[in-house]
């Protein structure tokens, strides 16, 4: 509701109020433009408030705050603040009244639209009030400052006045007459509030501007005794020479100034005074022992580094364990080591210290330095003329085959072999190979993607090994074939694109084999898939890719490939939910949500409707799904018997495997 709007005003202009100081005399002109700006915000807010109340129920068009604010206009109204002040001032009174004043205007107007004449009602006793108090006080605070008596009676516009300023003339007899009865009594509160907070903040000038003049000349004198007291070998006692209020008030000509000014001065000084004295003293204390302590923490940093660099070279060649702390020593057999029996305590602390940051460093820049220049050496680059060829890696253990005509070019292709620690492996799989990162430079930024390179890794292990690829942070099977030694996989060559690629051989210790597919076309899709954790077989081991996939399943199976954000209940994602979330997309218009619904098929016929919409094309077509499978893996898809047929869920898992292939 706009009264809340009306509420904040009220707060964010007592706020202003209360936090504004005139000062006479400012330091910089920094702090006139403040001033200034204070002032002018002060004002400025108000005749916002008070332009934006006249156009509050405005039946034409609002006009733009930039329309009513003229600046000769506003010196003029304000000429008793500005004759008498500097240009800095005046500007920053402009700046400050300017973004006060579309503030305050932009407060009323925003959102206004009354409803009835029940809630205008409401509203027009509301604004009574709060433009009532707020003239108050700013007719309150132009009488102090203008050294007029308080006098609210004297001070309160005339009725004319006031539905001028106001445009009451809008408001039938009734509200008008009800509006100024408020208005005149809440002006005499504001008023009252206005004038007294005004001379308050006189007094509370006075006691600042001493408490600020005090603390700069205690700071002063108590750094002084500091200092003098420490180098006399004195204790530590600010009381020693701090002069009393009599003295203070006499040496600095305080007799003839105001009560408040000087009450301001002598605590900013004796505060400032003590202060002052205390981290004086202190640092010339510290000064005397850090130059002992940095001279020994200088030379044990250096002996730390030698110390540091000779065990780095041990550990790294003899295989130990990468940690400066077993080579740590006590400060006892430090101070045998290197002969420090005569040095001070200070001294002995600081060479320990050093020693341990230089020991710490260099150990680890060190054992770091030989780890990449053996790094370097496992890193292997080779130009492959356009003709094609065969590289290993340096181990020999693994090998990149390019048939020819795949680039147009000669390429370079670099293999590194990475540390064994280099990427964490979850506990589910037993690393069977070191990681390789494979990069190929194409200068000619083309190739042949209807062929495939040909990645292998030395392997004798189980047939649950596979080769993965790194992908965003999660390591995907790719469909991979174990033969003589050998575990091979294809990968497309635009995958090599500005990137290196890092791959590795991994056994799945939770893999279950899927018993019905062993000779199926669609058996290497089907695994890759189940491998990469978007499907899984039944409980009896059988996956069942001839039966056709439910509207359930297919829902299901979209939602594990594209990763739609659907909340899971429990361990399972309900049909309803993904149903909803596909509908909202835009993928499906006319499916039901009942169970019964969603395990009937699902017909070639949908599967083009739903994959248009998701991969954005209208040029997909079963057509040419059905037609690679026909040719590559011979197969006849039912489709060409009737696009009304239902799709089973080996070619439901095949489309998306090759249409989101390109991916990895």
């Amino acid at each position: 509701m706009k009264i809340f709007k009306v509420i904040f005003s009220i707060i964010i202009f007592n706020f202003l109020f209360f936090n504004y100081n005139i000062k006479v005399f400012a330091n910089t002109w920094e702090d006139e433009y403040k001033n200034g700006e204070k002032l002018g915000e002060y004002f400025g807010y108000y005749d916002g408030i008070l332009e934006g109340f006249k156009y509050l129920y405005a039946i034409d068009i609002t006009p733009n705050y930039k329309d009513l604010i003229d600046r000769y206009e506003v010196e003029n109204k304000y000429k008793y603040y500005l004759n008498n002040q500097s240009n800095v001032y005046n500007e920053g009174f402009m700046s400050g009244y300017y973004a006060s004043f579309i503030k305050g205007y932009n407060e009323i107007l925003k959102g206004n639209n009354p409803s009835d004449d029940a809630d205008l009602n409401i509203r027009n006793t509301d604004y009574a009030d709060m433009l009532g108090l707020l003239t108050g006080e700013v007719y309150g605070f132009k009488d102090y400052y203008a050294s007029k008596d308080l006098n609210p009676p004297s001070a309160l516009p005339s009725d004319i006045d006031i539905v001028d300023m106001f445009d009451l003339n809008r408001f039938n007899y009734q509200d008008r007459h009800s509006f100024l009865n408020t208005f005149k009594k809440k002006f005499r509160e504001g008023y009252v509030e206005g004038y007294t907070k005004s001379n308050l903040e006189i007094i509370k000038l006075s006691y600042d501007e001493g408490l600020h003049h005090g603390e700069y000349i205690g700071k002063i004198l108590g750094r002084n005794y500091g200092a003098k007291d420490y180098f006399e070998n004195n204790t530590l006692n600010y009381t020693r020479n701090m002069p009393s209020d009599s003295t203070i008030i006499e040496k600095f000509l305080l007799n003839s100034d105001v009560t408040e000014y000087v009450e301001g001065f002598l605590v900013g000084f004796k505060r400032a005074y003590e202060k002052s004295y205390n981290e004086c003293y202190r640092a010339m204390n510290l000064a005397i022992h850090r130059r002992t302590f940095e001279m020994g923490y200088n030379q044990g940093k250096i002996s730390g580094m030698i110390k540091g660099e000779t065990k780095a070279l041990e550990d790294y060649y003899f295989k130990s364990e990468k940690n400066w702390r077993k080579h740590l020593s006590t400060q006892a057999r430090l101070i045998r080591e290197y002969d420090l029996h005569n040095e001070s305590t200070g001294y002995i602390e600081g060479f320990y210290s050093g020693f341990l940051e230089g020991l710490s460093e260099e150990y680890d820049t060190k054992y770091q330095q030989l780890s990449q220049e053996s790094a370097i050496s496992k890193t292997k680059s080779e130009v492959l003329p356009i003709s094609g060829g065969e590289i290993s890696s340096l181990d020999g253990k693994f090998h990149i085959k390019v048939e020819s005509g795949i680039y147009y070019n000669p390429i370079v292709i670099s293999i590194d072999i990475l540390p064994d620690n280099y990427y964490i492996i979850d506990s589910e799989y037993i690393k069977a190979s070191n990681f390789y990162k494979v990069s190929i430079l194409n200068k000619s930024n083309g190739e042949d993607n209807q062929k495939d390179i040909e990645l292998k890794f030395e392997y004798y292990g189980k047939n649950y090994g596979g080769i993965y690829k790194l992908s965003n942070g999660l390591w995907l099977y790719l469909p991979s074939y174990i033969e003589d030694g050998y575990i091979t996989t294809y990968v497309k060559p635009n995958s090599f694109r500005d990137k290196g690629n890092i791959y590795v051989v991994l056994i799945d210790k939770n893999y279950n084999v899927l018993l019905d597919i062993r000779s199926h076309w669609a058996k290497n899709e089907i695994i890759a898939f189940q491998r990469r954790g978007i499907v899984s077989g039944y409980s009896d081991n059988n996956f069942k890719p001839d039966n056709n996939i439910s509207k359930g399943e297919f829902l299901a199976l979209l939602s594990r490939v594209y990763n739609w954000d659907v909340v899971k209940t429990i361990d399972e994602i309900k049909f309803n939910d993904l149903l909803q979330y596909a509908r909202e997309k835009g993928y499906i218009d006319n499916w039901g949500m009942d169970s019964i619904f969603a395990n009937k098929g699902v017909s070639y016929r949908e599967i083009e409707s739903i994959m248009s919409k998701i991969l954005e094309s209208d040029s997909f077509q079963w057509d040419n799904i059905s037609t690679k499978i026909l040719y590559e893996k011979n197969y006849r898809s039912k489709y060409y018997d009737s696009p009304d047929n239902f799709i089973t869920r080996a070619e439901a898992v095949y489309m998306l495997y090759i249409l989101n292939d390109w991916r990895y």
